[in-house]
């Protein structure tokens, strides 16, 4: 078995047969010093993997979850992930890309953070706008835009951006095409907040239902209102009812619903 740390990747070649998380977290800690967003665990060169092996895995899981880290395994080849699928406690919490690239831009997306101001200090209009559409980001915007236009660059427009899990799959696990959507979403809302001449504060959450997300960031971040813009639709699916039970009955601050065309 070779074990090969490099940049954000541990890489795994040759035969899995017992848990060697114990020699892999040394290199892990080092490398999610360099790396906080997360680090990547390529198993593109593995042969074979036993049960036992397979723990490598789960111990792996626990350990950048306690941590409050990411990791993303990738290319297992199938032999492989027919073994690890078979161990219970590891097959439904396992994250798989199946490419570095596709685990690495899994990982670039969570920079949710990273711009957010220094305490929680309360302003007259910090600003959280969730971003539930995939069309017209700007339309979520506008309107908190123009409540904390007279703040200006005091105020903090944040956009958050929630991708809701489904149930059977890892809360980590890559999705490719919702990830991309998230990319363009943030990005040109960021852009429309920053041609307001406001600060955009940008953040993705992965979570299992977006009303109940909503509430616990609007707590974490210290908001003073949320903003949320919703289409009426005669879709059964539409999950907006769901979360605007969840925002009116729960939210601890001021809520604005901003009423779209459909």
């Amino acid at each position: 078995m070779i074990i090969e740390a490099r940049g954000d990747v541990v890489k795994l070649e040759g035969a899995l047969e017992k848990n060697y998380w114990p020699v892999i977290q040394a290199a892990a800690n080092l490398l999610l010093r360099q790396h906080p967003q997360g680090i990547l665990l390529d198993g593109s060169a593995l042969k074979a993997v036993t049960p036992e092996g397979a723990k490598t895995f789960g111990e792996a899981m626990d350990y950048i979850e306690r941590y409050k880290a990411r990791i993303v395994v990738c290319s297992l080849p199938e032999n492989v992930m027919e073994a690890v699928r078979a161990v219970p406690g590891v097959r439904s919490r396992l994250p798989v890309a199946g490419s570095l690239e596709e685990g690495r831009a899994s990982l670039a997306l969570a920079r949710s953070g990273a711009a957010r101001p220094a305490g929680r200090r309360r302003i007259l209009h910090n600003v959280l706008v969730p971003l539930l559409r995939a069309d017209s980001p700007e339309i979520a915007a506008t309107l908190a835009c123009r409540l904390a236009k007279p703040e200006g660059q005091d105020a903090n427009l944040h956009l958050a951006y929630i991708l809701e899990v489904p149930r059977h799959l890892p809360l980590n696990a890559p999705l490719p095409e919702e990830e991309a959507t998230a990319g363009g979403v943030l990005d040109a809302a960021e852009k429309w907040v920053r041609g307001q001449g406001l600060t955009p504060v940008p953040h993705v959450r992965r979570a299992r239902d977006a009303g109940e997300e909503i509430v616990h960031q609007a707590e974490e971040l210290g908001v003073n209102i949320i903003v949320l813009a919703y289409a009426p639709t005669t879709d059964p699916d539409d999950p907006m009812p769901r979360i605007l039970r969840t925002l009116l009955s729960r939210a601890p601050c001021e809520v604005v619903l901003n009423k779209v065309p459909a």
